[in-house]
């Protein structure tokens, strides 16, 4: 029994499960004399044993959590989808990603509902002009017969995206279960 102990204390100081039997070489780390001590320990280091700092140990033990973290909440969306219940994208995207969203949108209505509005006048005073035989300056009437008025029915376009996006987006977020009221009992 007190050789086999010793045995096994031999073991466990001459080797490590699965580890590789061969002893370690400089022959295949280039070293370069002109790099301070320091980096060149380091690049030793890196490069034959897979030494790395506290720091990228940090980044990679968090990299690790977040990466289980995002497994961990696979697997409950997909417990979700076996027993038969909604997905949710609302509760899915972070708030930041949402009030983006919400608020491009919005400034994308507003902007276009501006220069539609605008451009709407625009035609409206070159109409009159013409109407009432008041020319406006030539490059003004170029500008609003060349780009305000083939460019008005697209820019309605692009408002109705805005305000249909706007609204698809709205009724998301009423219909979430987030968003829902309910009385636990």
């Amino acid at each position: 029994d007190v050789r086999a102990g010793q045995r096994q204390d031999q073991e466990f100081l001459t080797s490590v499960p699965g580890g590789s039997d061969a002893i370690p070489t400089m022959s295949s780390v280039e070293l370069d004399e002109s790099v301070p001590v320091e980096e060149r320990t380091n690049s030793i280091l890196r490069e034959k044993y897979g030494l790395r700092t506290r720091e990228e140990q940090q980044a990679e033990y968090e990299r690790q959590q977040k990466a289980a973290e995002q497994r961990r909440k696979l697997e409950q969306w997909k417990e979700q989808a076996d027993r038969g219940e909604d997905f949710d994208l609302i509760q899915i995207l972070p708030g930041p990603v949402l009030i983006f969203i919400d608020r491009f949108l919005k400034a994308g209505v507003a902007v276009c509902t501006v220069l539609f509005v605008a451009a709407g006048l625009a035609i409206t005073v070159e109409a009159g002009s013409k109407a009432t035989g008041n020319a406006l300056p030539e490059n003004v009437d170029a500008f609003i017969t060349n780009v305000v008025e083939p460019n008005f029915t697209p820019g309605l376009l692009v408002l109705l995206g805005f305000s249909v996006s706007l609204g698809a987006f709205a009724a998301l977020q009423l219909s979430s279960a987030s968003s829902t009221y309910r009385e636990d009992r």
